[in-house]
């Protein structure tokens, strides 16, 4: 993206942020006026029933002090309301004939005197025939309005947050629309001009005196390029050397010769559709699990556990299986018209999957998701792939992949907010509707493939893979390194963690910020790992550090209480992969070139793939099979040595077999 794009992309999305921020600290100090009125609304609305009851009994001309079975009452109701401290029943002389105290508060006192202290409390008196002969006293602990406004500051950061990302996805997208691209073509003509640069800019479609002034501009460098080359060659011709230097020296401070190896900007129409397409899989990440275990029912010869992870294995297994076998089927087609279908089928299952009835019927409807998954990350790749060569993919496949990180984070905590305030039917509605708005993006924007493009990549075969197999050191980085990353990601972070937090009370919009710090953390290292280890050249430390690093992240959760541990195990997952992915990418190539020098890398890296990907239908199912025979500990615990073994298998086997690989590729992007 070039100044002019970035200039007008930075005040827009100033604008934008800027206007949030006021919004949420206008709704902050809103919610901070109202939300101890509403508590304490709510205290004197539970104290009134309480009062009712004991004054029923008193009543019965019963004695205050004989009164029995209050005690028990007291603690349903602070079981209940997790905002109470304590409730009393005090008597006309202050003293208290019944006391419970919240269990997190157990030794904060056994006085209604020393609990108020820090607490708010709220009085009902007891009316009896007209006397008052008691009262209930309900304390709400001062530190609960406190937590209640922290967490009104963590969503609307969040909040914050995920508008930026969307705003410049979005955005982004904007610049590719034809009036905006012609204007900002024109802009990038002038600042080349302006630096120096003549190196022919890719041809803008548009109509209109700005598109005119486009296409002057580039009929002109042209001439000039062209004058130059011919003014060049008949200095050489007639023997003129020191003209001729003069001219190759203009023609290379005016890069006269040379060509550009910027991706197209018809690149960047891409982004929008794929991430519109992706954030609708990420919004469900918090609820999916709980979702498919309201529908799971014994299976014999399966525990409830396995049941539970049999819709995500069967569509990470589709998503794995359907991969390779879809690149010819969408250059068929056309990539951008692939892409379209692909959401609109998703828009299909989602619908779908939001008014199941039964565990067969999600399963079908996942199934669908699936394969429409599938198709759109294929045709997406293949589009930007059939556009770009050697020396600009790594650049035109960063925008695919920054998409889909986006994604990961803007994801979870949306769909977890949704499925708490209006339901998981409607969270699943509105990923239909991102499906629907990335269909349209994709068949509005995206150009249609030129006649006679074709995908560059090399088909996969079984016989490739054999020779993979053979191989220890690829062997060790694909099935030690790469298949358990993908194990531990699903099986640990999206099939375990959404179960085990909202088991133990979260809701989704908690495990929506748990699991956002995945892509969080991804989006920030990827980027610099990616020109550290190419800067150093050394792709095998970065692999094995990222490996022990993410088995030793779940250790975390029996270090913090929920949802902390949770949340640092994700963060420290995401760091770890963040270390690893880009690297192990480059890594596959560098080995495959030392080890396997016959093997295409089309090949190479469609095996790579293929194992990533049954990693992510491995991981829940392994997860699932250990946890309902030896335990949810064990299952955590075996992922982790999983993970951790394959590392130190790469570092031992990489240094017996010659030292590390030698840095001959750039760090790839993940894809």
């Amino acid at each position: 993206m070039r100044r002019f794009d970035v200039l007008i992309l930075g005040f827009v999305i100033a604008v934008l942020v800027a206007a949030l921020g006021v919004i949420s600290w206008q709704s902050i100090r809103g919610a901070e006026s109202l939300l101890l009125p509403a508590l304490d609304e709510k205290a004197d609305v539970d104290g009134r029933t309480l009062a009712g009851q004991v004054a029923q009994a008193l009543s019965y001309e019963i004695a205050l002090d004989d009164l029995r079975g209050v005690e028990p009452v007291f603690e349903t109701m602070l079981a209940r309301n997790d905002e109470f401290g304590f409730v009393a029943l005090v008597g006309p002389d202050g003293r208290a004939t019944a006391l419970s105290v919240a269990p997190s508060l157990a030794g904060a006192g056994d006085t209604v005197a020393a609990l108020s202290r820090e607490m708010r409390t709220v009085e009902t008196p007891v009316v009896v025939d007209g006397q008052t002969e008691a009262s209930v006293v309900i304390g709400i602990p001062n530190v609960v309005a406190q937590t209640l406004i922290q967490s009104i500051w963590l969503d609307m950061a969040v909040l914050l947050l995920v508008s930026f990302l969307v705003a410049l996805q979005l955005l982004s997208f904007a610049f590719t629309l034809p009036s905006a691209s012609v204007l900002s073509g024109l802009a990038r003509r002038i600042a080349s001009i302006r630096s120096g640069d003549f190196r022919p800019h890719p041809p803008v479609a548009g109509s209109g005196p700005l598109a005119v002034e486009v296409a002057n501009i580039d009929q002109e460098t042209e001439r000039l390029r062209a004058t130059q080359a011919r003014l060049a060659t008949e200095a050489e011709r007639e023997g003129a050397t020191a003209v001729a230097g003069e001219l190759d020296e203009i023609g290379r401070r005016y890069r006269l010769g040379a060509e550009r190896t910027d991706p197209p900007g018809t690149l960047l129409a891409v982004k929008a559709p794929v991430f519109l397409f992706f954030l609708a899989e990420e919004l469900t990440r918090p609820f999916l699990p709980t979702y498919i275990e309201s529908f799971a029912e014994p299976i014999a010869g399966l525990s409830i556990e396995m049941v539970i992870s049999l819709p995500i294995v069967i569509f990470m297994a589709i998503v794995a299986i359907a991969q390779p076998t879809l690149n010819n089927v969408t250059e068929r087609i056309g990539r951008s018209r692939s892409m379209g279908v692909g959401a609109l089928l998703a828009l299909i299952g989602f619908v779908g999957t939001a008014y199941v009835g039964n565990m067969i019927e999600l399963i079908i409807w996942r199934s669908v998701t699936a394969l429409a998954l599938a198709i759109v990350f294929v045709a997406a790749q293949g589009f930007i792939v059939d556009r770009t060569g050697a020396a600009n993919r790594g650049r035109g496949l960063g925008l695919f992949v920054s998409a889909i990180m986006v994604a990961m984070v803007c994801g979870p905590p949306i769909g977890g907010v949704v499925a708490d305030r209006i339901g998981t039917t409607a969270a699943f509605l509105v990923a239909a509707a991102m499906c629907l708005a990335s269909a349209i993006c994709a068949i509005a924007a995206l150009p249609e493939d030129p006649p006679g493009l074709k995908g560059r990549g090399n088909p996969m075969r079984l016989r490739q893979a054999l020779v993979v197999l053979k191989k220890p050191a690829l062997v060790a980085l694909l099935v030690g390194c790469a298949l358990p990353a993908k194990m531990i990601l699903i099986g640990f972070c999206f099939y375990y963690l959404p179960l085990v937090l909202s088991a133990e009370g979260f809701d989704s919009a908690t495990i929506g910020h748990v699991l956002m710090l995945y892509g969080l953390a991804m989006v920030v290292l990827i980027p610099l790992v990616s020109r550290l280890s190419d800067r150093g050249g050394g792709r095998v430390p970065f692999v094995v550090a990222g490996a022990i690093v993410s088995a030793l992240a779940v250790g975390q959760i029996y270090l913090w209480p929920a949802p902390w541990g949770a949340a640092i195990a994700v963060l420290q997952i995401g760091v770890a992969q963040g270390l690893s992915i880009t690297p192990q990418s480059a890594l596959v190539g560098e080995l495959g070139a030392r080890y396997a020098p016959d093997l295409s890398q089309g090949g190479l890296y469609g095996i790579f793939r293929l194992i990533e990907r049954t990693g992510n239908a491995l991981g829940p199912a392994v997860f699932a099979f250990i946890w309902g025979l030896y335990g949810v500990d064990m299952a955590i615990w075996v992922t982790s040595a999983i993970v951790a073994v394959g590392g130190v298998a790469l570092a031992v086997t990489v240094m017996v077999g010659g030292g590390s690989a030698p840095a001959m590729t750039p760090a790839k992007s993940p894809n």
